[in-house]
């Protein structure tokens, strides 16, 4: 997690106290302008960097890059960094057989077919050139590509600090360089549509997230346009509640800033909902660490080549490389077979040759995540499971990974290996991770309006504030290349709206 450390030392030390072009001026109503921009971009995350990044070679200079919390890169900066991405020169390097259409049937598989195929479509075809932004940046990759659950083929890519903050930071480094005003604790308040579109936002400087202070209200033009990038609302659990009553009680991956604030100023001037009430849990989530750390990052090197164990039969009870909605609803489903006197919490683990190369092992097993188990009888008797059927369940497995069995639950092998003790294990819980639904955009990362289903003049979105691409659940590795694509997008649109 260095690179997140090193980024929240960078952003801490940028302050919103830099030098804007002001120029008071009136819009066609008689407003006063406080500052003027070409383009703002509100969030900080792998979108908003994105979008600062094509404007810019798109050849604008007057850009700013707003954040609401005092740290900059919001969930981009706290996420394991991975991103799937088919078509890559380090897949060819490696390889590894793959296509956009590969990647499109994964995802409307995922999606239960409720993706906007145009979105979908887009995101698999551009994905590739967010590598080569990415690396102009100055992100460096680490030399594998592996494979997550849903995904037909090896393409996830991992920085080489195995989180996000080794993206955001050498890409806020980059753009900083370049000219783009970065400016945090700067909470949007209204979205500004005229006749004409949206013309600017109005803003609170040196915004206090936990007292809400500030001081004062401002009004920022956008001659271009205004990109929403702002993430999701994983810690609004009244917006939460209201849309999704069912999940109200459950734990958040999202860091505390990723409220309800901005989806609401869209749905205010008219932008088009698609399916708020959607949300993923992650299926790799532990109730033994707060949010998604380290330990999310062991499970899935151990759900690729471990096995995933109901303490109450001794068997395993899923696909664990399935897509996320099918391995949490599997999970809630062992969960439920348990009672409050006696909880039912499914477990998986791996040997100690997976624990060797995982990311996130070291961490997570410090921390007390990760449990050793040295023989069969410590780990059944860890988990309360007949040690017979847990012996059987684990000579399956091994016969599978020889080639002797076939798997009934078909997961894919890119790794065999056998299972032996010490074995490492973690508990499951499934957390909400990610909103699927947001506002309505078009291929060219548009804002559609609720009224005429036809982009609103000036307004673009990307990433986690969006709905539609992934449909009813997104695949692992997807929402970082969500943001980077059609973060891109937005930032090159605007740059070439004419105004």
């Amino acid at each position: 997690m260095a690179g997140r450390r090193d980024f929240l030392k960078l952003a801490t030390g940028i302050t919103a106290a830099m030098a804007f072009p002001i120029k008071a001026s009136n819009d066609n109503y008689g407003r006063t302008w406080d500052k003027e921009f070409d383009i703002i971009i509100i969030g900080s995350g792998f979108a908003g960097l994105s979008a600062a990044y094509s404007a810019h070679k798109a050849g604008i200079k007057n850009i700013i890059v707003l954040e609401k919390m005092e740290a900059f890169g919001g969930n981009s900066a706290i996420c394991g960094g991975l991103m799937c991405m088919p078509l890559t020169p380090m897949q060819k390097k490696l390889g590894i057989e793959d296509s956009a259409e590969l990647m499109i049937k994964d995802m409307l598989k995922a999606g239960r077919g409720f993706n906007h195929p145009e979105l979908c479509r887009t995101l698999a075809t551009e994905a590739h050139k967010a590598y080569d932004m990415l690396m102009e940046c100055g992100v460096k990759f680490q030399d594998k590509v592996i494979r997550l659950g849903g995904h037909s083929a090896p393409r996830a890519h991992l920085p080489e600090s195995a989180s996000g903050g080794g993206i955001v930071v050498p890409m806020h480094n980059y753009l900083r360089k370049a000219g783009i005003i970065f400016q945090n604790r700067t909470n949007v308040e209204e979205i500004i549509r005229g006749d004409s579109g949206v013309t600017g936002i109005v803003v609170s400087e040196k915004y206090d997230f936990k007292s809400g202070s500030n001081r004062g209200q401002f009004a920022y033009k956008a001659k271009k346009g205004v990109i929403v990038a702002s993430g999701g609302w994983g810690q609004d659990h009244q917006f939460i509640k209201t849309t999704m009553p069912a999940y109200q009680k459950l734990e958040s991956t999202a860091q505390p800033g990723a409220t309800a604030t901005m989806i609401k100023s869209l749905l205010s001037i008219r932008a088009l909902p698609v399916m708020l009430d959607m949300y993923q849990l992650g299926p790799w989530a532990t109730p033994d660490e707060k949010g998604a750390g380290p330990a999310s990052f062991f499970a899935d090197y151990a759900f690729a080549e471990g096995i995933a164990i109901d303490p109450k039969t001794g068997a395993r009870f899923m696909n664990e490389l399935a897509d996320r909605r099918t391995r949490a609803d599997a999970q809630l489903a062992v969960l439920a077979s348990g009672t409050k006197e006696k909880p039912n919490m499914p477990f998986v683990f791996c040997g100690e040759a997976t624990a060797n190369h995982a990311e996130g092992f070291k961490a997570a097993y410090r921390d007390g995540a990760i449990k050793k188990s040295e023989t069969l009888e410590e780990l059944a008797k860890r988990y309360d499971v007949d040690i017979n059927a847990l012996q059987n369940s684990i000579n399956e497995w091994n016969e599978i990974v020889q080639g002797k069995a076939k798997d009934p639950f078909n997961k894919p092998l890119d790794e065999k290996t056998i299972l032996k003790p010490p074995y490492y294990s973690i508990r499951l819980s499934p957390k909400l991770h990610y909103c699927m639904g947001g506002v309505a955009i078009t291929p060219n990362a548009e804002v559609i309006d609720s009224n005429t289903c036809e982009p609103i003049s000036g307004l673009f979105a990307a990433g986690e504030v969006t709905g539609g691409t992934h449909g009813m659940d997104r695949l692992g590795g997807c929402s970082s290349i969500d943001g980077l694509v059609f973060g891109q997008i937005a930032g090159n649109q605007a740059a070439i709206r004419k105004v």
